[in-house]
């Protein structure tokens, strides 16, 4: 189905969606903004990659314009591109993820573009991530060994303006300047539907990550050119459909680096292997540090573990009347420690626990209350090596109760410990419309858990509603002010949906010092919400 403007050729905007109703849903309201001030037609269509969300039954009737396409199984990225470009109908091709919002000249500018270069064969404009900084993956050249040497080393962000080390993510181009490019992101791909089927569309052999270069790539080979066109941009909160696979959106990117390389690349067997290695260990850094970013909230947890296996052991053995290492030998006693330490600390972090996120006591305590139960059923099959299986269910139970209470008393601590243990965090609420106040509702009744609402702040400039007007504190120019006095962890942004743009640029102009930026989408209704972290922050 279509919508916007006159009769006439347009763009078909098509979505491939993984589990991220919530954001999918911003991405639309965005879309149709834009395409109700584009001049031609308009065509949404969204492929559902088995989203166990209920993004199809909940968002289908609330947008009835876009054509929905559901697939039974998770046939990745480029496969489903391929299937809603099967069915599109309009002569250019915009592939755009879920977790995007886009200025209301977006359509717009890139038509134009393409109306305008006869020789474009696939163009992006630019991508600015949350906090508004470039996302650098919109324009890239071609991966090689040095090029992927360069940036595995670091040679690309010492020297970003060099056109030799930095290379990969093109940074010695000015980025507001339209540039011809070898790539740009498959978050924002613009590509003419008679050169989409000409080319044969994406391979399918890429599951996630590495399709759009491939895509760039043959377009070049035909002779087309790919260009970067920042006269637009949109905003690309990286990694949401990713967050329901967090290593295997890894394991991807990898396994997509090693498919182009030896599609296109001419490589011998020692440059193969330099080249995948590079890569791998690339991947499994940043999937390392994504899962470690609260380091006092793992170190704590450490400290609290080995405190209490320690304490029980020393109170158990003296109660047989013995000395610790007497009882116990040292290596014994350091073996069972360490493996206990990692059994709670990885699943933890694994289930994301020390990332960017609040704490969750609950997932917390269920997860500390397995990994013991796990040490304490392998103890069985070491007899040898386990000292006491006592003190195994008494330190379960001790490390449960306190890891969970560490989490718990951020919501009644001070200020360094709701910092330390990531508590409830006090916020303010930027918007005195009633979707700001259905929201503050949710947090009063607890619907929302980690959040306090000390109160409103009034935006766009008008006249405050009555229902809120004893709990506007402020507006932004006094938000600096009023997060020191009243000790304010995060704003949360909960405006009607044409207001966003002006927010984010106001909050980006100013900056919101040591606060947290969090942008509520979706409906402010149990389970129809999510709040994004958009981490502008100095």
């Amino acid at each position: 189905m279509t919508v916007a403007g006159p009769r006439g050729p347009g763009i078909s905007v098509i979505i491939v969606s993984y589990n991220v109703r919530e954001i999918l849903d911003a991405c639309l309201q965005s879309v149709y903004h834009a395409a109700a001030r584009f001049s031609g037609t308009v065509e949404v269509i969204v492929f559902d990659n088995e989203s166990r969300d209920g993004t199809v039954s909940l968002l289908k009737p609330r947008w009835p314009e876009a054509t929905w396409i559901s697939s039974d199984r998770n046939l990745g990225f480029g496969s489903g591109c391929n299937r809603g470009a099967a069915v599109a109908t309009q002569p250019l091709l915009l592939f755009l993820n879920p977790d995007t919002l886009m200025r209301e000249d977006t359509l717009q500018v890139m038509w134009d573009f393409f109306r305008s270069h006869a020789d474009a064969g696939v163009a992006g404009c630019k991508i600015v991530n949350r906090d508004g900084s470039l996302q650098l993956a919109c324009k890239r050249s071609f991966p090689s060994p040095r090029v992927a040497a360069f940036k595995l080393i670091g040679l690309g962000s010492l020297f970003p303006k060099s056109r030799v080390f930095g290379r990969y993510n093109l940074t010695y181009l000015d980025e507001n300047t339209t540039h011809e490019v070898d790539a740009v992101s498959g978050s924002f791909l613009c590509i003419s539907s008679e050169l989409f089927r000409e080319i044969g569309g994406f391979d399918e052999d890429f599951f996630m990550y590495g399709e759009d270069l491939d895509l760039c790539f043959r377009a070049k080979l035909l002779g087309k050119r790919n260009y970067y066109h920042p006269i637009t941009q949109v905003i690309h909160f990286k990694g949401e459909s990713a967050k329901s696979r967090p290593l295997g959106s890894f394991l991807d990117f990898h396994a997509a680096m090693v498919i182009f390389s030896k599609k296109h690349l001419e490589l011998r067997a020692l440059p193969l292997i330099l080249l995948n290695a590079g890569v791998a260990i690339l991947a499994l850094a940043k999937f390392i540090s994504s899962r470690f970013q609260k380091w006092p909230r793992w170190f704590a947890d450490l400290l609290i573990v080995n405190l209490v296996l320690g304490v029980v052991a020393y109170v158990y053995v003296h109660a047989k009347g013995h000395t610790l290492f007497s009882f116990i030998e040292p290596s014994v006693y350091v073996f069972w420690n360490v493996l206990t330490s990692l059994a709670v600390v990885l699943p933890l972090a694994y289930a994301g626990e020390y990332g960017s996120g609040p704490a969750r006591p609950r997932k917390v305590f269920l997860s500390v209350g397995i990994s013991f139960l796990a040490v304490f059923s392998l103890s069985f099959f070491m007899k040898e090596h386990a000292y006491s299986r006592v003190v195994f269910a008494i330190s379960s139970v001790l490390s449960a109760a306190l890891l969970t209470s560490w989490r718990l008393a951020g919501s009644h601590g001070g200020r360094f410990w709701r910092k330390v243990v990531g508590g409830v965090k006090r916020v303010v609420i930027l918007g005195t419309a009633a979707r700001a106040r259905t929201l503050a509702a949710l947090i009063q009744n607890e619907t929302l858990e980690g959040y306090e609402c000390v109160g409103f702040i009034h935006f766009p400039a008008g006249p405050v509603p009555q229902e809120v007007r004893a709990n506007v504190i402020g507006d932004l120019e006094t938000l600096p002010t009023l997060a020191r006095k009243l000790d304010l962890q995060a704003v949360i942004i909960a405006l009607d949906e044409g207001t966003y743009p002006a927010a984010l640029r106001v909050l980006a102009a100013h900056g919101a010092g040591s606060l947290e930026i969090k942008m509520l989408v979706g409906d402010p209704e149990p389970g129809k919400n999510s709040l994004i972290d958009l981490n502008f922050r100095n």
